[in-house]
C-alpha cells in the first residue's frame, strides 16, 4: 500500500491484486522459494516473483530504490524460468512496466529481448457519474452477500473464461479460498442473474481503503448470455458501491471495449521481456 502513489500509474501492484493472486487457485502449487525479496534495514523495498507460471516474473521496487533491480533480476535468472509453448522451450521472462529505461538496460545487458506480449492498465475516476446500464427484461443484479451459490459462481467463471466442458466441482474449494481472503467483500462482488436463476455474469470489485482505490477483477459472462450488457451492469453496480465508501478511482488490468465503454482510459502497459533459459 505504501508504494502506491495516488494520481499516477501504479509502478507496483495494487494491494488488491496481491491479495487476489495469493488466493487464486492457480497459485496453490507455486514454489514460494522462487520469490526474491530485497530489504533495506528490514523494510521490504523490492520483490521479484511469478504470479502462477514460474516461467514469467513480475519485478517490483519501491519508488526511489531502483538500485535493487539488478539484484532482483539476477535472482530471477537463477531461481525462475520454465517451459513455454508460446516461446518454444525453456525461458525466463520478466514483465517491465514501461517506461523503465533502467530495468530495460539491465535486461538487455543480460540477453533479454522485448516481446509483443502486453499487460494493459486502465483507470477511471469515480467522480464523474457512472453510466446507467439497463438490464434486459427478466435479468436482475445481486451480490454474493445476498446470494452466494458457489456452484453457480464456479459455473459462470468457468464458462466465462472459455474453459471447455462442464465446470468441475474440484474448482469449488478454490472459489472458497478466494472468498476467505482478508479483504474479500461479498457485497462488492456482483452477479447478473438470468430469468432461469443461473448466474449469467460476474464482476468482482476489491478495494484498498488506505489509498481509496478499487480494482475490478474478475469479470466474466457465460457465453450463452453475452452481448446483453450484463457485465457492464455488474461492474457499474460494484463501482457504485465502492464509491459510496469513499473510493475515488478504479483500475483494471485490461484494454477491452467493455471497460473503455464505461469510461476507463488505458494509461500504460507492461511488456514481457524474455531470454532462453540455460
Amino acid at each position: 500500500m505504501a508504494a502506491f502513489r495516488p494520481g499516477t500509474r501504479p509502478r507496483v501492484w495494487l494491494q488488491p491484486r496481491w491479495e487476489y493472486m495469493h488466493a487464486h487457485p492457480l497459485v496453490e502449487g507455486l514454489d514460494l522459494s522462487r520469490v526474491g525479496v530485497a530489504e533495506d534495514h528490514r523494510h521490504i523495498v523490492g520483490v521479484v516473483h511469478p504470479e502462477h507460471d514460474p516461467a514469467f516474473c513480475h519485478l517490483q521496487a519501491h519508488p526511489g530504490t531502483a538500485a535493487v533491480k539488478e539484484g532482483l533480476v539476477d535472482w530471477a535468472m537463477s531461481k525462475c524460468g520454465g517451459e513455454s509453448a508460446a516461446f518454444g522451450g525453456e525461458v525466463i521472462g520478466i514483465w517491465v512496466p514501461e517506461p523503465d529505461p533502467g530495468l530495460e538496460a539491465i535486461l538487455r545487458d543480460r540477453g533479454f529481448a522485448a516481446t509483443d506480449a502486453r499487460e494493459f492498465m486502465a483507470v477511471r475516476s469515480l467522480a464523474p457519474r457512472l453510466p446507467k446500464v439497463a438490464l434486459p427484461e427478466g435479468y436482475r443484479l445481486s451480490t454474493l452477500a445476498d446470494e452466494n451459490d458457489l456452484h453457480q459462481v464456479n459455473r459462470v467463471l468457468w464458462r466465462g473464461f472459455e474453459h471447455e466442458g462442464p465446470p468441475p466441482d474440484d474448482e469449488i474449494p478454490g472459489r472458497v479460498r478466494v472468498q476467505r481472503s482478508p479483504h474479500f467483500r461479498r457485497d462488492l462482488h456482483v452477479v447478473a442473474i438470468a430469468p432461469s436463476g443461473e448466474y449469467a455474469a460476474y464482476a468482482g470489485v476489491w478495494i484498498d481503503p488506505v489509498n481509496r482505490v478499487a480494482m475490478v477483477e474478475p469479470v466474466a459472462t457465460d457465453p450463452d448470455h453475452r452481448r446483453r450488457g450484463l457485465a457492464s451492469a455488474a461492474i457499474v453496480e460494484g463501482l457504485r458501491r465502492a464509491h459510496a465508501e469513499g473510493v475515488t478511482e478504479a483500475w483494471v488490468g485490461a484494454d477491452l471495449p467493455v471497460y473503455t465503454s464505461l469510461g476507463f482510459t488505458v494509461i500504460g502497459h507492461d511488456t514481457l521481456w524474455v531470454k532462453p533459459r540455460g
